[in-house]
């Protein structure tokens, strides 16, 4: 099997939506890899997606947290794995997380949206 190289295969990306129709409140999304912090980010309800893009290391399985925050304080926030390759290095993948009001709800490669996580409250 040949392995891919960068310049062969596109990046991978990631991207977060603010879709919380009732509250129309802010979304803070804070994401990071082993390596990478990709700092903080506030996004107002039906902003233009909060995207990040990278190739999966040929090394160690690429993995990318995400918390997210809503609600007049923040007070609901989720923690959870937003992309983590397969054994084999992907290229060119698309995973779209929404934030509703109910949960935070995920599309992978144009896919139909399917609630993966509900919300945590302090």
């Amino acid at each position: 099997m040949k392995l891919l190289n960068e310049a062969e295969c596109h990046k991978n990306i990631v991207d977060v939506k603010n879709n919380l129709t009732l509250s129309r409140s802010i979304l803070k999304v804070h994401c990071q890899s082993r390596d990478d912090d990709l700092g903080e980010h506030f996004l107002r309800f039906q902003d233009v997606a909060y995207t990040f893009s990278f190739h999966d290391s040929f090394v160690v399985l690429t993995r990318f947290k995400c918390i997210l925050w809503k609600g007049a304080n923040l007070e609901y926030h989720k923690t959870f794995v937003a992309y983590e390759a397969d054994a084999f290095p992907e290229c060119g993948v698309l995973y779209s997380w929404e934030a509703r009001d109910d949960g935070i709800y995920l599309s992978k490669n144009g896919g139909l949206m399917k609630l993966m996580y509900l919300w945590d409250i302090d």
